[in-house]
């Protein structure tokens, strides 16, 4: 990924973060504001899409209620970006659901469940391997050592 792509990103991320913060965006599905969460901006190689990924942090706003205020005030927000920063050319604003942190929270639950379950033990498997991988040395070793009874015919 090119420099300039990744400081657009983080300006955008940015910018987008504060607008929501300061309650620029006046849809009453965005309210309270600090419940929203810019999580990440992914721009296209040509400057001219921006995936913005955002959270609802609090279980009283819908995110499906965030999204849609979101992407109908889109023209908006792009003009309100556009005169914040500096480019030739906003770009079109895609708003997603960033579902890392969910999916973060449930790789987390899976390994916690295997670990009490004690199908999860990390000592045991490197001594396991460990153990395997001498065995196999030894093996290794016994091969290549010459044998007493001298050349096979």
């Amino acid at each position: 990924m090119s420099r300039r792509r990744q400081r657009v990103e983080e300006l955008l991320r940015r910018e987008m973060a504060q607008m929501l913060l300061r309650g620029e965006l006046r849809d009453p599905r965005l309210q309270p504001a600090s419940a929203v969460s810019v999580t990440g901006v992914s721009v296209s190689p040509d400057l001219s899409v921006a995936t913005i990924y955002v959270d609802v942090l609090t279980e009283a706003l819908r995110l499906e209620s965030v999204l849609a205020a979101l992407r109908a005030g889109g023209g908006a927000i792009r003009r309100k970006l556009g005169e914040r920063v500096q480019l030739r050319r906003t770009p079109e604003l895609r708003f997603h659901h960033d579902d890392s942190i969910e999916r973060g929270n449930r790789v987390e639950a899976i390994l916690t469940e295997l670990r009490d379950a004690g199908e999860l033990d990390p000592e045991a498997k490197a001594d396991a391997k460990a153990g395997a991988a001498k065995a196999e040395l030894d093996a290794a070793k016994a091969e290549a050592e010459p044998s007493d009874a001298g050349p096979e015919l």
